[in-house]
C-alpha cells in the first residue's frame, strides 16, 4: 500500500489490545543461569549454573544483578528455559507482592499484587467483560461455566468468585481460564485481537506503507526487513556466536535445545499452515 488505511480512526493500540496483551504469567519464579563458559552439551544445551529468584532481578538491585550476570548468559539462559503458560494458577508469586521503588531506587511503602491490580484496571477503564468482550467479536458467549473451560476444580472457584452469573466473569480470568484450541498457546479470544491488531497495522500504520522506503529504513536496512523472516535471524546478525553456539532450535520462540524443523525452501510468509 503507498499510504495508510485507518478505516475512518486514527491508528492506536486499543483499549482491548491493551487488556489482552497481559501475559505476566509466561514469567517464571526462578531464572535458571547457564554456564556459558562450559562445553555445548546435547543438543546445544549449556548446564545450569544457579537458580536466582527473579525478585531479585527487579528495580535498581535487579539492575546491579543483570548487569553482573552480562548480556549473553542472561539470553542464553533464557532461551534454554521454557516460559510458563496462560493458565489459572499460574501467575509468578513474585509479581503478587512487587515492592514499587522512587526514580532514585528507595522503596515505596505499599506493595503491589499485580494480578490483582490488572483485574482492577480493566475494571477502572471500563474494558469489557469476558463475554460482552466475545460478543464484540461476533464470538460465541458462554452460557455456563462448563462452556468455558473443563477443569472441574476451575468451575468449583469460578462458581465461589461470580457465582453462576457468567456475564460478572473478568476478562482477565476468563482468557487464563480458557480451554485453548488444539495447538494453541492462547486462548481463542486473544488470539482474534491479535489477528485484528497485526492486520491494522499492515494497513494504517505508516511504517509499513508510506514510510516502507528506503529514505526512512536506508538500503542497508530496507534489506534487512525483506530478508529477515524470524528473531532467529535478527539475533544471528547481532550475536552469531550466540545462535552458532548454544541455539538448536528452528526458532527462537522454541526452547533452543528443541529438535529443528526440517529444512523448506518456501519462505515462512508464503507457506501453508499444516
Amino acid at each position: 500500500m503507498k499510504k495508510p488505511e485507518n478505516h475512518g480512526v486514527p491508528y492506536s493500540l486499543t483499549e482491548e489490545f491493551t487488556s489482552v496483551y497481559r501475559m505476566h504469567a509466561l514469567l517464571p519464579d526462578t531464572l535458571n543461569l547457564r554456564d556459558i563458559d562450559a562445553q555445548p552439551g546435547p543438543n546445544k544445551s549449556p548446564p545450569s549454573a544457579e537458580k536466582v529468584p527473579m525478585e531479585n532481578l527487579v528495580g535498581h538491585k535487579g539492575e546491579k544483578a543483570l548487569s553482573a550476570i552480562g548480556f549473553e548468559k542472561r539470553i542464553v539462559s533464557m532461551g534454554h528455559q521454557a516460559c510458563g503458560a496462560l493458565e489459572l494458577w499460574n501467575y509468578p508469586l513474585w509479581l503478587r507482592d512487587l515492592i514499587p521503588q522512587n526514580t532514585d531506587g528507595t522503596d515505596r511503602p505499599d506493595h503491589v499484587d499485580l494480578a490483582a491490580l490488572e483485574v482492577y484496571r480493566d475494571r477502572e477503564r471500563k474494558a469489557a467483560r469476558y463475554n460482552e468482550f466475545r460478543r464484540a467479536l461476533l464470538l460465541i458467549p458462554i452460557s455456563k461455566w462448563e462452556d468455558l473451560t473443563e477443569d472441574k476444580e476451575a468451575i468449583e472457584v469460578l462458581n465461589e468468585v461470580y457465582g453462576d452469573d457468567v456475564e460478572e466473569l473478568d476478562l482477565q480470568v476468563g482468557l487464563m481460564a480458557e480451554k485453548k484450541i488444539k495447538g494453541f498457546a492462547i486462548s481463542e479470544t486473544a488470539f482474534v485481537i491479535f489477528l485484528l491488531m497485526a492486520s491494522r497495522r499492515l494497513e494504517a500504520d505508516r511504517f509499513f506503507t508510506s514510510s516502507f522506503n528506503e529514505e526512512t529504513y536506508t538500503k542497508k536496512g530496507l534489506e534487512w526487513v525483506n530478508t529477515t523472516e524470524s528473531l532467529k535471524d535478527v539475533l544471528h546478525r547481532h550475536y552469531p556466536e550466540i545462535t552458532e553456539k548454544w541455539m538448536n532450535s528452528t526458532s527462537a520462540f522454541s526452547v533452543w535445545d528443541s529438535p529443528p524443523n526440517s529444512h523448506n525452501p518456501i519462505p515462512l510468509y508464503l507457506r501453508v499452515p499444516q
